[in-house]
């Protein structure tokens, strides 16, 4: 418009149309400077959106009045706020991650679309602002069965487990998780046993069996370490240090490996 103006005040015809070229550039680099950012579609990508009509009525004047708060909606919030904080323990939110976070809503709750939206919504939140995770845990506790629990917390192992291992800032976060939710150490190994196997045989190595607590499992290890250290057994000849050896490294291996398993 302004290049057209422009054009008729020069009163040539080829001005006219330079300068209508010149006005569509600049309108086009405005809108390209003032567009809203796109949004990140990395960490929410396991999210489809759901059809604007599913959430609101644009054409509906109800459309216009704010809503009240469904009531799965609070519920919704403090379940995000705890897959959030286990997903970001190792410092990075991924797809597969996320995907549990649906399934897991979708599947095991049963919510639709406009759920589902609801829920989106809220990890956006959660992912730029961190979360009350005990707050989050302490009304999980509240509201979900003993069973339900148990279920919520074999998701998260799943979820922690998503990118292929546990780190130990994720074992950490689950285990405040367990106990924010009422869920033992021996039932929470039986969860861990499901994911990441028992090893029964690691566990024997140690004289254990896998429903040992953590406590138990570092103690047997300190105390066969220094009871099998082959410095104990330099003095009685090399046939019998190199079995030392050998035993040290068995228990080493067998610590290791649990430590593995159990995220310590």
């Amino acid at each position: 418009m302004l290049g057209l103006m422009a054009g008729l005040l020069v009163g040539s015809p080829w001005a006219i149309v330079l300068l209508l070229i010149a006005g569509g550039f600049a309108g086009r680099y405005y809108d390209a400077q003032h567009a809203l950012p796109p949004e990140d579609p990395e960490a929410l990508s396991g999210f489809s959106h759901a059809p604007y009509a599913s959430v609101h009525d644009a054409t509906s004047e109800a459309a216009l009045v704010p809503r009240e708060e469904e009531p799965y909606e609070q519920f919704a919030s403090d379940l995000c706020a705890v897959f959030v904080e286990v997903a970001h323990a190792d410092g990075e939110v991924r797809r597969d991650e996320v995907r549990v976070v649906r399934r897991y809503f979708q599947t095991t709750l049963g919510y639709g679309p406009e759920a589902l939206e609801v829920v989106r919504s809220h990890l956006k939140v959660f992912l730029a602002h961190p979360p009350d995770l005990d707050a989050a845990v302490s009304a999980c506790h509240a509201q979900l069965p003993s069973a339900e629990r148990h279920r919520l917390l074999d998701t998260l192992y799943e979820l922690a487990l998503a990118d292929g291992g546990m780190q130990r800032s994720e074992r950490e976060v689950l285990r405040r998780v367990a106990e924010g939710l009422g869920i033992s150490e021996a039932d929470e190994q039986a969860i861990i046993a499901l994911h990441l196997g028992a090893g029964d045989e690691h566990y024997a190595a140690l004289g254990l069996t896998p429903d040992a607590t953590d406590v138990e499992v570092k103690r047997a290890f300190r105390l066969l370490a220094a009871e099998h250290h082959p410095d104990k057994s330099a003095h009685l000849g090399r046939q019998a240090a190199e079995q030392a050896a050998r035993r040290f490294q068995q228990i080493r291996d067998a610590y290791e490996e649990i430590r593995r398993l159990r995220g310590l």
